[in-house]
C-alpha cells in the first residue's frame, strides 16, 4: 500500500471497523459452510 494511506491504518476506529468487518466476513462464511455441510 501507498504510504499516503498509513494514518488510515493507524486511525484505531477505522482499523476496528475493517477488522469488524472481516470477523463479520468470517463468521457468515463459516455458518454458510456448515449449513452446507448439514444439506450434504
Amino acid at each position: 500500500m501507498d504510504a499516503k494511506y498509513n494514518w488510515l491504518i493507524d486511525n484505531g476506529a477505522v482499523r476496528f471497523t475493517l477488522t469488524a468487518v472481516a470477523f463479520a466476513l468470517w463468521i457468515a462464511i463459516a455458518v454458510g459452510l456448515m449449513e452446507l455441510a448439514v444439506k450434504i
